[in-house]
């Protein structure tokens, strides 16, 4: 009986040394997997990291043509359009003579983003009811920069009856404005709004 029983723990020693050879090759198997697999896991996370590095690049120089075009369209929407010299001050004396005139003194400020070299255009004053009550064309060459202002002198002639009535008006309710017809700029560029 002593004879079985260390002939059974032999057996299970061996079956158990066997075993635990074999539990060990695959234990380290799979460790060599994993290892493998945190390797590629390792890989990817560092190809998604200058995948995002490269996204983030692309999207800011993205944003800055983006700043870039929107600057230009500002700007050529600004060049186009007509109403870019302000009036700043308008003042007017009547002369009630043979043929009726006016001596207005006007000051125009550039809005433009380029600096001005020659423009024409109409001056207007509407009263408070939107009637155009004077209109007065200006055709001159300048050296108007960008938010410069020029103050231009010019005698008005009477056109019709309906100007009279600048000199009886309430300043306060007179509506001024001037738009440009043409204008050259600095760079040789220039816009022409038409004749209105």
């Amino acid at each position: 009986m002593k004879k079985l029983i260390i002939l059974g723990v032999s057996a299970a020693s061996l079956l158990f040394a066997a075993s635990n050879d074999d539990i060990n090759k695959k234990l380290d198997l799979l460790l060599q997997k994993i290892e493998q697999l945190e390797k590629k896991v390792d890989k990817k996370d560092s190809e998604i990291n200058q995948l995002k590095q490269q996204l983030n690049k692309q999207q800011q120089e993205i944003k800055k043509q983006n700043v870039e075009v929107q600057k230009k369209v500002k700007e050529q929407l600004a060049i186009k359009s007509c109403k870019k010299l302000k009036v700043v001050d308008l003042k007017y004396k009547y002369h009630d003579e043979v043929i009726p005139y006016y001596d207005i003194t006007v000051t125009l400020k550039n809005t433009y983003p380029k600096k001005i070299v020659h423009f024409s255009g109409n001056l207007f004053v509407e009263d408070k009811d939107g009637v155009k009550i004077l209109q007065d064309f200006f055709k001159r060459d300048v050296e108007l920069p960008v938010n410069g202002e020029i103050t231009l002198h010019h005698i008005h002639q009477l056109n019709s009856d309906l100007e009279e009535y600048l000199k009886d008006e309430n300043p306060e309710n007179l509506k001024i404005y001037f738009e440009v017809i043409e204008a050259e700029f600095a760079d040789g560029t220039n816009i022409e709004c038409g004749i209105f």
